[in-house]
């Protein structure tokens, strides 16, 4: 086991360089620079004071010599500064990722809460009238975009109710049960949509699992439902889920993109969002380095995992 955990941190390692040298190109690849958005706020337009600052933020050296420097500063734990406000990257990286993190935790606990109790409810109750309505409401989630019953949620809150989201964060410290009403909608909402895919196959494990011999044999034994369900069942056919789940937790992490955009929360996602209209190098490549470390520590989470779940698996 500790053999092939070196070997999977050597590998993640490998993961997160190629995903910082894709960032790091493909952010220049995009038409314009942070030196065009700096001169149209400021009214700049000569070509020579354009240079002059390309310089000053050392932006006129190979691409090459950048990205050496740049990973030089990460491996010393310094993500660089803001080229549009000069703040500290680590430090906004700080201060915003606890807000991702408790959306994508909520958003995660509501799926998993929603998706396999649902899944398994459905594969007991196989062709019955309550199974076909679970499923065609799992498909109606899979159709139909997070973002856009996140919208749909906000304008008709707004003109039946006269509901909007706050305006401004709610911190944890300063009033824990506001913090949680404020993140509540928009994780039931990335939870909901993500629990459609959990639900399905957690019904299609538990049905191949119920069909199983030694299922068969704990009902002849006259065991109760509960006991086969829960105890010979589904620990077995939690594990294609797992795999499910933290594959989830990489989608989730990237849909709380739009989500803190829509609902104005101050997290990695609004703050790459902004970051990429004003083209901000270093914060880009900060935010993107932090969401490819997330989704490759669920992929190993996920890995251990098997090995809990299954005592049959074992990591030579």
């Amino acid at each position: 086991m500790g053999i092939y955990l070196l070997r999977r941190l050597a590998l993640a390692a490998v993961t997160i360089l190629g995903v910082s040298f894709l960032t790091f190109a493909s952010v220049r690849l995009i038409p314009g620079d942070v030196v065009d958005v700096l001169s149209s706020g400021s009214g700049v337009t000569h070509v020579e004071s354009k240079d002059a600052l390309r310089r000053q933020l050392g932006l006129d050296r190979p691409l090459p010599v950048q990205y050496v420097s740049w990973m030089g500063r990460i491996v010393r734990g310094d993500f660089g500064r803001s080229l549009i406000s000069n703040d500290s990257v680590a430090a906004n990286i700080t201060t915003r990722l606890p807000v991702s993190f408790e959306l994508g935790i909520m958003a995660t606990l509501i799926g998993v809460v929603i998706g396999v109790p649902i899944g398994i409810v459905s594969a007991i109750r196989q062709d019955s009238l309550l199974d076909h309505a679970l499923r065609s409401l799992s498909v109606g989630m899979l159709a139909v975009p997070g973002y856009w019953i996140a919208t749909i949620v906000i304008v008709y809150g707004a003109i039946w109710f006269g509901w909007t989201p706050p305006i401004i964060y709610i911190h944890f410290t300063h009033d824990p049960s506001g913090n949680i009403r404020q993140f509540l909608l928009p994780a039931a909402l990335l939870g909901v949509t993500s629990s459609a895919g959990l639900m399905r196959l957690t019904r299609t494990t538990m049905l191949e699992v119920l069909r199983q011999d030694y299922i068969r044999t704990a009902w002849s034994k006259g065991l109760r439902e509960r006991v086969v369900i829960v105890r010979h069942g589904l620990r077995n056919a939690l594990i294609p889920v797992v795999t499910l789940m933290g594959l989830s937790l990489a989608a989730i992490a990237g849909g709380t993109v739009i989500f803190e955009q829509i609902f104005n929360l101050p997290g990695m996602g609004r703050y790459l969002f902004l970051s990429v209209n004003q083209r901000d190098y270093p914060a880009v490549q900060g935010v993107v380095l932090i969401f490819a470390l997330v989704v490759v520590l669920s992929n190993l989470f996920t890995d251990v995992m098997y090995g809990l779940l299954d005592p049959r698996i074992r990591y030579q």
